[in-house]
């Protein structure tokens, strides 16, 4: 579609050659975001201890805000110390019985599992990273999602050549840790403490 630039070339100081033509055409309009503004969120989240999710022993929930509209995004089980010790005591069962006795490459296999599971459901994360915490989709998708699942490759990567690193040297996990998790950035804390 002709516009009034292309009606009327002006040429420049410069060379005497027409100046170029400016057609934006709809490079100005936003391109659809292909994240959702809904990342199927259920109403409440429980605990996750013993490889059941259940409720607090206090009963006790509090809501999570999506900052930007203030509206309420679920309810999340606020645990107390008795449910810290269970999760503890179930979480020290499995590394005895389970976890403790893989060998690297086994542990690998789920390590590479779960980095493949967040890549798989990146927008999806980033979304509810995005909506409970406040931060700009955009660190969210590119920064946040991605390096977490990163983090998880990097030690599922190590995790079957550390003994070939250190010869003589029989690499085993180290054992059960709790970590309270701060409200910036979640999701990526959590990989920083439960991939390695």
């Amino acid at each position: 579609m002709p516009t009034l630039a292309s009606k009327k070339r002006k040429t420049t100081a410069r060379n005497g050659r027409p100046a170029p033509e400016l057609i934006f055409g709809d490079l100005w309009e936003y391109d659809p975001a292909p994240e959702t503004a809904d990342p199927k969120l259920k109403p409440r989240y429980e605990l996750f201890i013993n490889g059941k999710f259940v409720a607090p022993k206090s009963g006790r929930y509090f809501d999570t805000i999506n900052p930007a509209t203030e509206r309420k995004l679920a309810e999340i089980a606020l645990a107390g110390t008795a449910d810290v010790d269970a999760a503890c005591r179930a979480a020290q069962r499995a590394y005895d019985n389970v976890w403790g006795k893989l060998s690297g490459r086994e542990r690998a296999k789920y390590l590479f599992r779960i980095a493949r599971l967040l890549q798989d459901r990146a927008r999806e994360f980033a979304v509810a990273e995005t909506m409970d915490g406040g931060k700009p989709i955009k660190e969210s998708r590119d920064f946040d999602v991605p390096m977490a699942a990163a983090h998880f490759f990097y030690h599922a990567g190590w995790a079957d050549k550390l003994e070939y690193v250190a010869p003589g040297r029989r690499v085993a996990p180290l054992g059960v840790v709790a970590q309270v998790i701060p409200w910036n950035f979640p999701l990526l804390m959590c990989a920083w403490k439960l991939a390695p």
